[in-house]
């Protein structure tokens, strides 16, 4: 599998450089996506979002693990005063509650995610827009991810141009 995205990498630009003979006015650039997301003013607002929405949830569980930890312990305290009867009701009593709190905990996570995955996949779309814009507007024939090249000219390089657009025309989260 490693080796075949490299054939098919090789492939490509075998393919792109023979089209380019044919086609000499084609224009091709590149764009660092990634950089697009973390400069940018809306890709450092769900940045921060997913970050202060972690740290919350993080700080709200530390408080009840150690309510959990504590019942844990006070239970074994317990241990010799209790009957065994009462002793083993209240072990699965706590054995319940750590259950609940850990489906509770991976719910959140996953809707935490959830929501982070469709904050970025709705601001990437916006981008695309711009992208295919840009594209038109400067007669750019392919616009490729910087992670897929091996070697480029930096004077290819679109990224600071599209993203000073976006931040002029993405203002808000959706």
């Amino acid at each position: 599998m490693y080796h075949l995205k490299y054939i098919l990498i090789i492939f490509f630009l075998f393919l792109f450089n023979f089209n380019t003979y044919a086609n000499e006015n084609s224009k091709v650039r590149y764009i660092d996506v990634d950089f697009i997301f973390k400069n940018s003013i809306v890709g450092k607002k769900i940045n921060n979002i997913a970050i202060k929405d972690r740290e919350k949830k993080l700080e709200a569980n530390k408080k009840i693990e150690k309510k959990l930890e504590d019942q844990k312990k006070d239970i074994l305290s317990q241990q010799n005063v209790l009957s065994e009867e009462e002793f083993q009701q209240k072990v699965l009593s706590h054995q319940k509650e750590v259950q609940e709190y850990q489906i509770k905990k991976n719910n959140e996570i996953k809707e935490m995610n959830r929501k982070n995955i469709d904050l970025t996949r709705n601001f990437m779309k916006k981008i695309d827009k711009i992208l295919l814009e840009y594209a038109n507007t400067n007669k750019i024939d392919l616009i490729l991810k910087k992670e897929i090249l091996i070697v480029s000219n930096s004077n290819l390089d679109i990224s600071k141009n599209v993203l000073e657009i976006v931040n002029k025309q993405i203002k808000k989260i959706d």
